[in-house]
């Protein structure tokens, strides 16, 4: 199992998760609904920094005890610039501080930038960000470091730096297999037929935890297909994505199991493609599946 762990102060941090469980298919919680973080493979964590810190990530690794298999991210979200070098060396010391050794040495880290309005705050945040403000103000020049420039220039604004794309980067280092000899990321949502499992309805009902959506799909997909699919049945998070799946994407789709038999991304990796009776019918029925395992043969 793969979890999407968030402590947020004004907002920011809970979009990005909830983005970032939309794109992955990850389960989602607030830091203080986890009851057992050691039950999860693949840990991303998306904290806002607040007050030297970031909210929630203590507590939550605190109480990982076991690190064999396990697969980490700690996402930090701050006004300040995601991308200066200063910021960058000040929140890894936080996060150091933070963490023990033995999971700062395997947490993967970024950094994202988020929003805020004053107007929203209650009146304990104003005047303590009152206080923080006048205290900044009155440091030398040298002494104020990109977070604190970031907080003196946003301070009584309304001010939104949140951008979703920055979020690939942490979708290609926990979902997907580096592209060979290029620097980007394979599509992992694009299925090993060419089908585009990000709008599939089975993992759109996951995404979402929709069980309406899920009787729904249940019904189409038995009157379809002539057999009984149940509910329960639908649950998938992509058929290149780590995690659940239906029964019939985790063991009996036969273009899956021959592309993951012969240790290839795509279909469109395979010579043998255009002969090939497993996926003639989609290549013969959906013409966007070409295009797009076209494009990953150009990869």
């Amino acid at each position: 199992m793969n979890i999407i762990v968030y402590g947020s102060k004004y907002g920011s941090a809970k979009k990005y998760a909830e983005e970032l469980s939309r794109r992955t298919g990850y389960a989602i919680l607030d830091y203080e609904s986890v009851s057992d973080i050691n039950a999860y493979e693949k840990i991303v964590f998306i904290g806002a920094l607040y007050a030297g810190g970031i909210v929630g990530m203590k507590t939550t690794f605190g109480k990982l005890k076991d690190l064999d298999g396990k697969k980490i991210a700690v996402v930090s979200v701050g006004l300040a610039d995601s991308t200066d070098n200063e910021n960058i060396a000040h929140i890894r010391n936080s996060i150091k501080r933070q963490l023990s050794e033995e999971v700062f040495k395997v947490a993967q880290t970024f950094h994202l930038r988020g929003a805020i309005d004053y107007s929203r705050l209650s009146v304990k945040h104003r005047v303590m960000m009152a206080l923080l403000y006048k205290k900044a103000k009155a440091l030398p020049e040298e002494k104020k470091n990109a977070e604190i420039r970031a907080m003196i220039e946003t301070y009584g604004k309304q001010v939104d730096f949140i951008d979703f794309e920055t979020l690939n980067q942490i979708v290609c280092a926990m979902c997907r297999e580096p592209a060979r000899n290029v620097g980007t990321c394979m599509n992992n949502f694009i299925g090993y037929c060419g089908l585009d499992c990000e709008s599939c309805e089975a993992r759109l009902a996951t995404v979402n935890n929709d069980n309406e959506a899920r009787a729904r799909v249940a019904k189409k997909w038995s009157e379809l297909n002539g057999v009984e699919i149940t509910a329960e049945m639908i649950n998938c998070a992509g058929c290149r994505i780590d995690g659940v799946k239906t029964p019939y994407c985790e063991s009996l789709c036969p273009i899956r199991q021959c592309a993951m038999g012969k240790k290839i991304e795509t279909c469109g990796k395979c010579g043998e493609m255009e002969s090939c009776e497993k996926i003639g019918a989609i290549l013969k029925n959906n013409p966007d599946v070409r295009g797009r395992l076209n494009e990953e043969i150009q990869r």
